[in-house]
């Protein structure tokens, strides 16, 4: 059974925060959060989502469409705890589609279409996580004949994916990406390096097959993808993201530090080169004239969150957090799906819409996003449990149940209560926020003294079941600097004005990010950065 092969090749151990499954976590309704993860989910269950139109997988991207649907939907109906409407007659469809070898769209053999490898890469991941949530078995046959056809039989050639920027260009394809060229049995993408896309898959069907043949394959892909210079050959930032979130999960499964190491040299690039001042991307390195994606800022979230559990390096938690509040709340849209902004700059520092719904990409990205947001909520180390960043909600675990209240961002209070403990956490960590200061902890009402340790207080006890805590603290309105410029916060919020307010002074400051406000859509709409 491949459940038991997922155990096997699995070689993560208790020296790092591990996350609990979604089903151990309730976000609170009404909170911000779950008000998100309702309205991409309905969004999901749209028409243009629905079996019709999944099943008619698109020509130039096969597997890309259905993919993200499943995915997004497998996700989104689990952080919720319901079940998804039309994802069990979309599964059913599927085998139906497939061509004589197993896989959608053309056998381009002997060349490889890197879009069709991209796009099997989101169908590989949506099946994986269906599997690895309803262990349903016919998926297992259908991960295995992807692999076998349409991925191994690349082996040999993945080290020569062409890497020379002369071969590449990134013109024509606007959002939705192209062909553009064919060399040296390479059919290219204006998504340029898309391929990975497909190696992040690749991983996944590796974590559920538990097939070694798999290993030297997806190692082929990640040395050549460590030999691109990413700016030099302006890769798509997506792509880049999607391999080292596969790389990441490459790395946890095998244990290899050689993999953590790179993962985390490539993020520096990317958190230099590839980011905006408000935390989304540039859809390629060296475009700025470019666009936002919310595609890629779920991955950068998906990325840091992953470099903190591996490091515990505090950075990489606040970079998710502000990737989070700035980035990807401003990417969603009021029917709940995720749309493309401008990438503000000193010299233009207006933010404005340029697609208002990625129909085809982000929305259904925003299937995965969210719900790993949600799964960032608690994480445990032995008998630590953290909680990296602050959302009303429950952890119902095996032995363990924790309530959580706050308003954070808007306000500064956090509750924890123990509703049971049986399991033995004996020290409860939360973040040491970078935005904050005036600690005060209380455990029933009684002020209790906290240890630093990698960025978090930890607050020390065998709690005991109606134990309260009780975290406060003052958010701070703060300057810092990008790109020898000012950029204005309150807490992790990032600061504009709206086009037009008649408000002044701080009055007159809102958060970049928002909740899903309409106006952001209306003709004329713009926020202006603060610099």
């Amino acid at each position: 059974m491949a459940a038991a092969i997922v155990a096997a090749c699995t070689a993560q151990t208790e020296e790092v925060p591990q996350t609990f499954p979604l089903e151990n976590i309730s976000i609170s309704a009404g909170a911000p959060l779950h008000e998100r993860l309702s309205r991409n989910k309905h969004r999901l269950e749209d028409t243009i989502y629905q079996p019709d139109m999944a099943i008619a997988d698109s020509k130039d991207w096969p597997g890309d469409y259905v993919g993200r649907i499943i995915l997004g939907t497998t996700l989104s109906s689990r952080a919720l705890h319901e079940e998804p409407a039309f994802l069990p007659e979309i599964l059913r469809r599927l085998p139906g589609s497939l061509n004589e070898k197993g896989y959608l769209g053309d056998d381009f053999s002997p060349e490889i279409n890197e879009q069709q490898l991209s796009g099997h890469g989101w169908l590989l991941r949506g099946l994986c996580e269906y599997y690895k949530w309803k262990g349903d078995e016919s998926m297992v046959p259908l991960i295995r004949t992807i692999v076998d056809n349409l991925f191994l039989p690349g082996a040999g050639k993945y080290g020569s994916y062409p890497i020379d920027p002369a071969l590449h260009s990134n013109e024509g394809g606007e959002a939705s990406g192209a062909i553009n060229s064919s060399t040296s049995g390479w059919i290219l993408s204006t998504d340029v390096g898309c391929l990975f896309i497909g190696m992040a898959g690749l991983v996944d069907a590796y974590e559920v097959l538990g097939d070694k043949k798999l290993r030297p394959v997806i190692e082929e892909m990640m040395e050549r993808f460590l030999e691109i210079d990413l700016v030099g050959i302006q890769m798509q930032t997506h792509a880049t993201l999607s391999a080292l979130r596969g790389m990441l999960k490459y790395y946890s499964l095998t244990g290899e530090e050689r993999w953590l190491k790179a993962a985390a040299d490539r993020w520096a690039v990317y958190e230099n080169e590839g980011m905006t001042c408000t935390y989304a991307n540039y859809n390629w390195f060296g475009r700025k004239d470019s666009w936002t994606e919310p595609c890629a800022v779920v991955d950068s979230y998906i990325v840091a969150f992953e470099l903190w559990k591996a490091t515990m390096d505090p950075h990489y938690r606040d970079m998710a957090e502000l990737i989070y509040y700035n980035a990807l709340s401003n990417g969603q849209r009021d029917n709940g799906g995720f749309g493309c902004d401008n990438c503000p700059s000193p010299e233009d520092p207006f933010l404005k819409v340029i697609i208002p719904e990625a129909t085809w990409c982000c929305t259904m990205r925003g299937g995965e996003g969210l719900p790993r947001v949600a799964e960032s909520a608690w994480a445990r180390k032995g008998s630590s449990l953290y909680v990296p960043f602050f959302f009303s909600g429950i952890l119902n675990a095996p032995g363990l149940t924790v309530r959580e209240r706050t308003s954070y961002p808007d306000r500064s209070l956090v509750v924890f209560t123990f509703e049971d403990n049986s399991a033995g956490v004996d020290r409860i960590l939360v973040p040491e926020l970078p935005w904050a200061e005036g600690w005060k902890v209380t455990v029933n009402d009684t002020e209790t003294e906290t240890v630093q340790e990698d960025g978090f207080l930890a607050i020390c006890k065998t709690f005991a079941s109606g134990d309260v805590v009780k975290v406060s603290f003052v958010t701070k309105r703060k300057i810092d600097e990008w790109n020898g410029r000012k950029r204005y916060f309150f807490g992790p919020l990032m600061q504009c004005t709206v086009t037009g307010s008649q408000e002044r002074g701080i009055a007159a400051f809102k958060a970049v990010g928002h909740m899903m406000d309409p106006a952001v859509l209306t003709e004329g709409y713009s926020r202006r950065v603060l610099f």
